[in-house]
């Protein structure tokens, strides 16, 4: 199976350095830009569905990238870390917001992140795009490589409505 990882555009939040988390902010000008020109860089690429992050600079992104050309499904483990107290707020501290109590745990994010791979292995899909967040798709990534450990955030990172392909 072909699983192709899609981030959200950009968003205000993303040019100002806030970190968003959960919180549901929409796409920019420039992200609806960027959403477009991923639709004509996949416009060659077959997939069966598209699963997106139900909030909305995914949600946006997967409209415009899919145009109608297969079902959109959204599901919950896609979305992107819950941020805590640090959400809308510019992070300059990473070791401090990883460590903090209001954020959600990296063992869950790794959890959801797991809970989507295994469902969707479990169909019959050939190719599928998957439209989410940073966070969530770097931990799609180490367990679609197969990895184990601790994951090293700055090795691996798409920027906004950057993709990869990989075969599962």
């Amino acid at each position: 199976m072909r699983i192709i990882l899609a981030r959200h555009g950009a968003t205000e939040w993303n040019t100002d350095g806030r970190l968003m988390g959960r919180r549901d902010v929409v796409l920019s000008e420039l992200g609806r830009e960027q959403a477009e020109a991923l639709k004509q860089k996949l416009a060659g690429v077959e997939f069966d569905c598209c699963f997106s992050s139900p909030l909305t600079r995914a949600k946006e992104t997967a409209e415009i990238v899919c145009d109608g050309r297969c079902e959109i499904f959204y599901d919950q483990n896609l979305m992107e870390q819950y941020g805590g107290e640090f959400e809308g707020t510019v992070v300059n501290d990473w070791e401090m917001y990883r460590n903090n109590e209001t954020v959600e745990s990296g063992a869950d994010i790794m959890g959801r992140a797991a809970s989507f791979l295994e469902m969707v292995k479990q169909q019959d899909y050939e190719s599928v795009l998957v439209v989410s967040h940073s966070g969530l798709l770097i931990n799609l990534r180490h367990l679609i490589l197969g990895r184990t450990g601790e994951i090293n955030y700055g090795e691996w990172h798409l920027p906004n409505c950057g993709f990869a392909v990989f075969e599962i």
